[in-house]
Parts: C-alpha cells; structure tokens; sequence
C-alpha cells in the first residue's frame, strides 16, 4: 500500500512539473513570436496585403508620430490598443522604412507643442462615471513626415475605417495625385454645392471642374478620369464629341445619369399644399452614344418591393415616414469586379434600368459586367408616373430583377470615326475644316472603362444618409476607373451593415408558430427519448445482476 502510494504521488508531481515546464516555454515563445486570429468576416484586424504592398515599397523613410493621452476614456482605450497594433504591422512590413514612436502630450508641453505643429489636436470626450460627467481633452492622433511633408489623422474615431486613414494618408504622401474632373454645364451638381461630401472623400485625387457648356474648351489634357453627376439639360454634339475623344485616348469614364427625373409643373398651388411631382424622360442627347458603345439607359423607373424606409414630404409641412418602392436597397451586386466585391448593400433613389446592347452582347472587344440589380421583388415603371408619398404605386407587370450598373472595358469605336466634328458653340453652319471627315481617335486602347449608374441621387449630398456605401461605391468606382486598386480592398473593410432580408406574413408566421409551439414539441419529445433510453438501461442492468446471481 505505501509503495503505491509513493509511485501515484511520483506520477503526480512528475505530471505537474511536466506541465508547468510546458508553460513556461509556451509564455516564452509567445513573448518572441506574434501572432492574432481575426475572426471578423472583412478581417478588420488584420493590415491587408494592399497595405502591406504600400508599405514595403516605400521609396524613402517614412517617420511617424502617434500622440496618445495616458489618461484615455473606456470607451476609446480599446482604439488605441489597435492603433499601436496596427503601426507595428505597419513598421514590420516596411522592411526598416517606416519608424514609429508614441509620445503623450500631458506629459510634456513640448509634445503638446509638437502635436499642434504637426497638425493633431485633442479632443474633447465625455467621461461617465458613478456621480457624474466630466469632460476631457484626450490625444489619439498620428502624424506622418515623408520628404519634408507631413499629413496627419487628427483623431482616430473609428477601428472600423483605421487602416484605410493610414494606407490612404501614406500614398498621398509618397504618390503624385491623380486629377479627376467633374463635368458642369449642363444642369450638374457641382463639388462645391450637391457634391460636396465626394469632394471630401476623394483626398487621394486631384478634383477640378470640367465645363463642358457648349462644348466650348477641351477637356484638359492632365484630367485622368472623368465623372458626370446627373446632368439635365441637353448636350450639344460638340460636348458629347469631346467626352469621346476623351475615351479615344484611353481614358476612363463614370457616368451617373438618370433615365428619367422628377420635375414639378408650373402654376400656382394652395398653401400648404405639397406641389406633385411628374416623372419625364431625361432628355440629354448623350443615349445614342452609349447605345454606340454598346450600353443602353431605360427611360423607366426601378421600384423593388426590398426597399429603404425613408421620410418623405407630405405637405402642409409634414413629413410621412415609409418604406417606398422607388429607394430599393440594392443587394444583388457583383462578386467579380472590384468595385462591388467587398459592398454588402446601398440604396439607390428612382433608379433606371441600364442593359447592354445585343451588339454589345455579341463584340468579342467588350466585356460587360453588372455590377448592381434590383431584386426578383422590382418591377418597371414607364409613361406617366405621379410621385405621391402617400400612395404606394402599382406593381406592373414587367417584373425583375433589373440591372442598375454596368461596367464596359475593351476597344471602344469612337461615335464620331467617319462624321463631320461638331462644331463649339450655338448651332451654326460648320467651317470648311470641321466640316471634313473626323480621322482621329477612331479606337480607343483595350484598357479603357466606362461604369454607366442609372441613377444620379444615389452620391449626392442629399441623399448619402441613407446608406454610407453609396459614397463607398463611387469611391470604389473611381479608384478602378483611374486603375488604382489599392484602396478598394482596404476600403471594403468598413462594410458592417447586414441588411435583413424582408420576409413575406406566410413564413413570419410559420416561424412564430415554430418558436411557440415547435421548439417546445421539440424539447418534450427529446426528453421522452432521453428517459425511455435510460428506462432500457437501467432494466438491462438489472437483468445482468439477476443472470450473474
């Protein structure tokens, strides 16, 4: 008896030795090897490999700064610990080219001094505590010095969007920015009023305004993508000639164009009364070029029983909140181009339908892909349409789903290979020089891309509270356009919103029946099957006993 107690207490020791070794070692190599699982869907914790590409090919030393109050609130503690985080990955991968250092400015009002220079400033943030609320000035920012110039993230709000603000503050540093001009002339929203927020967005660029009134002036040589926003008055065939000699040399376009737009008819209304407002095709000459190209815009309006809920006016200065059929949540989007891989939904507003061409379809030179539809509960609206709030419209017969985006790449054929050039200007008889054949630009290189949204609301500032991935998505669109991928990865990571999918009262109530009925069904039944089991064992058990006596 004592012998084995000696060799069971032995084995006792032996085994609790054995594994406190094993700790040890494991708490040695996680102090010189390290390592993180993300489990997040867009693996928002895990620096991309497009940042890991920018990063490792800096030309030069990149020097950063990140200024971190000690002293931080709960509730942004947990962003600092990603950011500090996110720097070292950052640094790992630069192969020595990118060094950083965190420095607290309540420390030492040179830091303080430091900050401010390099343009990070505290913020101001409410602490909850037992008794009461106080508020603080807190440092969370980073500044970047590249080649005697400096940029910087004033605060860092959001884990959600961090690595985007790095990678896209670093390429502005170390890259030459692209111009993207906006067209304006012909009833467009302009970045200085309607696109302001775009304007805001796209840092990364150069954006310039581009007059097309008349067709007057070129487009400027160093203009590198081009982008219409909702135009609504007639273009002349000077203007429409200069967007396709735009196209000739390679260059890319965006174009966000309504099929049809809502205007309210002239005449006098009562007080109060909410003026109607009547759909009409949007007539601005540029549809016979697409067509040319091989794109087509409907001259209809998308609705989709899948939509947004949205308040709307309803006069006598009221305001109806509902869900309407002409603001679908778009969810349908194309996994294989970059522009819409990573967007999870956005929400258009009195879409159109874009389609491509059966030439189009058959010309072994273009490649078409859809980037967005409506969904199998969409329907198309033609003819007369009166916009009222209050009124749910018909479903019609022509029923979904229907493409809403459309990218082209390949060899396009200019519109105008073989015509007279048009003339700038009013409309007047054509010189003996613009009357001759047009021989340039007759092909445009197969690189070239043309992106076609059947709706002009869906980016401006009116409208982008209703679903932050629209900005997304013209960003998105943008970035391919100007055949600059790398942002669109990283970008994407910011998607969180899951829309739920609406279901129809059929299955809403077989799923509450189930959860009343079906679930505890489910559990008495488990428990008869648990107890007959154990009934039949312990009988069995007894029958053994008897044998055995």
């Amino acid at each position: 008896m004592a012998s084995r107690k000696i060799k069971q207490g032995s084995t006792a020791v032996f085994y609790s030795v054995l594994v406190i070794g094993i700790l040890v070692l494991v708490n040695l190599a996680s102090s010189r090897i390290f390592g993180r699982a993300d489990l997040t869907q867009d693996q928002i914790y895990t620096l991309g490999d497009a940042s890991k590409r920018l990063v490792a090919g800096l030309p030069d030393r990149l020097t950063v700064k990140a200024f971190i109050s000690s002293d931080l609130p709960p509730q942004v503690q947990s962003i600092a610990r990603y950011l500090r985080d996110m720097l070292d990955e950052y640094s790992r991968n630069s192969a020595g080219k990118m060094v950083w250092e965190a420095l607290d400015p309540a420390k030492d009002d040179k830091i303080k001094e430091e900050a401010r220079r390099l343009k990070v400033f505290p913020a101001r943030l409410s602490v909850m505590e037992k008794t009461k609320v106080s508020v603080t000035e807190s440092y969370l920012g980073v500044a970047f010095q590249y080649g005697g110039k400096v940029e910087s993230i004033s605060f860092a709000a959001d884990i959600n969007t961090l690595e985007y603000q790095i990678s896209s503050t670093i390429r502005r540093l170390i890259g030459k920015k692209k111009k993207v001009g906006f067209t304006s002339g012909h009833g467009e929203p302009s970045v200085f009023q309607g696109l302001t927020a775009v304007q805001e967005a796209l840092k990364e660029y150069e954006v310039t305004t581009v007059d097309l009134t008349e067709g007057k002036k070129p487009i400027p040589g160093d203009v590198d993508l081009l982008v219409m926003v909702g135009p609504r008055k007639q273009l002349p065939e000077r203007a429409i000639y200069e967007i396709d000699q735009f196209l000739m040399k390679g260059k890319s376009v965006a174009l966000f164009i309504d099929g049809m737009v809502l205007e309210t008819p002239r005449g006098q209304f009562q007080p109060g009364q909410m003026p109607p407002r009547i759909a009409r095709s949007n007539v601005i000459g540029i549809r016979p070029m697409l067509e040319y190209y091989g794109v087509q815009l409907g001259q209809d309006l998308i609705m989709d029983g899948q939509n947004q809920r949205v308040v709307l006016p309803a006069g006598n200065n009221q305001r109806v909140v509902t869900n309407y059929p002409a603001f679908p949540i778009v969810t349908s989007l194309s996994r294989e181009s970059p522009i819409t891989r990573r967007l999870r939904a956005y929400v258009s507003i009195f879409p159109s339908s874009v389609e491509l061409t059966k030439e189009a379809r058959q010309d072994k030179g273009i490649k078409g892909v859809a980037l967005a539809s409506s969904s199998p509960k969409s329907w198309r609206q033609t003819g007369f349409f009166l916009f009222d709030p209050l009124r749910q419209p018909t479903p019609t017969k022509e029923l979904g789903p229907f493409k809403l985006a459309m990218l082209l790449q390949g060899s396009f054929k200019s519109y105008f290979a073989g015509k007279k050039i048009p003339a700038p200007g009013p409309a007047r008889p054509p010189t003996e020089k613009e009357a001759r054949p047009s021989g340039q630009g007759k092909k445009s290189p197969p690189s070239t891309r043309l992106v076609l949204v059947g709706d002009s609301d869906l980016v401006q500032d009116q409208f982008l509270g209703l679903n932050r991935s629209n900005l997304l998505l013209l960003l998105n669109i943008v970035d391919y356009l100007a055949e600059d991928e790398t942002m669109i990865g990283i970008r994407g990571k910011s998607q969180t919103r899951r829309p739920l999918e609406r279901l129809d009262d059929s299955r809403v109530t077989m799923a509450k029946w189930i959860n009343i009925i079906g679930l505890p069904v489910v559990f008495v039944v488990l428990g008869i099957v648990r107890w007959r089991v154990r009934h039949s064992r312990r009988r069995r058990q007894a029958e053994r006993m008897v044998k055995g006596t």
